[in-house]
């Protein structure tokens, strides 16, 4: 009798721990009311101009304004208003020129739509974008962050630069002070310093530039001075097909 307890205990302990992942897991993605783009383009580029596309949706069902912030690499801040009825889902194939008056160059853009109502807090939305290359229409998907960046040490896993593949690394400011951020590239097993980049940040500003130290399977260590979300992109040079990786903060 007691063998048959413990089975279906251990069997309860089971569908338990697995509702919560299975539950855990759809949690992972999900509407507010500030959102983070570490990247967005138009520009000029290799084999063709590289576009952020960008939808997004208001799956309530009271209609408001999403105030979209670009903060350039000089931390400079222009703001526009997306209006968004109940239910709506505007997208843009080339958000930077739709939205910022025909902007041209890149950075990073905040989303809010806070209620100042006193009410529920309910003005939330779902942002979707990805960076294209006009033309060909390779694109990159870009993670929407909902969090902001904090000053401890990320890596971004996985990158590669050879003849055949490029990388670019960037990041975005988010402490309002300017910001330095050392970039370590580490071989394929993280043991081996090949090469560093220090991208020096203005408060409120974004930077990307290129890795130039050829490894494969390496991995990029950021370590900011103050708060900032980082990045690195793995690019096809042929085709321009790009792999986003979100650096991941580390903080033993």
């Amino acid at each position: 009798m007691r063998r048959i307890s413990l089975m279906v205990f251990a069997m309860a302990a089971l569908i338990s721990t697995s509702a919560f992942a299975q539950q855990h897991a759809r949690s992972l993605a999900f509407a507010s009311d500030f959102q983070t783009v570490p990247v967005v383009a138009n520009v000029p580029g290799i084999g063709g101009a590289f576009q952020s596309y960008l939808a997004i949706y208001n799956p309530t069902s009271s209609a408001f304004s999403v105030t979209a912030s670009l903060y350039d690499a000089n931390g400079t801040k222009r703001t526009a208003l997306i209006p968004l009825a109940a239910g709506e889902l505007k997208t843009f194939n080339n958000f930077l020129d739709a939205v910022f008056s025909g902007f041209t160059g890149a950075g990073a853009v905040t989303f809010s739509s806070p209620d100042t109502s006193g009410g529920t807090r309910n003005n939330r939305f779902i942002v979707n974008t990805e960076v294209r290359t006009a033309g060909t229409r390779y694109s990159t998907a870009i993670p929407v962050l909902e969090f902001p960046g904090s000053s401890s040490r990320s890596f971004a896993p996985g990158i590669t630069v050879d003849s055949n593949t490029r990388t670019n690394i960037g990041c975005f400011d988010q402490s309002g002070a300017a910001n330095s951020v050392k970039a370590t590239i580490l071989d394929s097993t993280g043991t081996q310093t090949i090469g560093a980049v220090t991208l020096n940040l203005a408060a409120n500003g974004w930077r990307q530039t290129s890795v130039n130290s050829v490894v494969s399977n390496g991995t990029v260590q950021f370590d900011p001075t103050d708060s900032a979300v980082c990045y690195a992109v793995v690019v096809d040079n042929a085709t321009n097909d790009g792999r986003f990786i979100s650096a991941a903060e580390y903080k033993p």
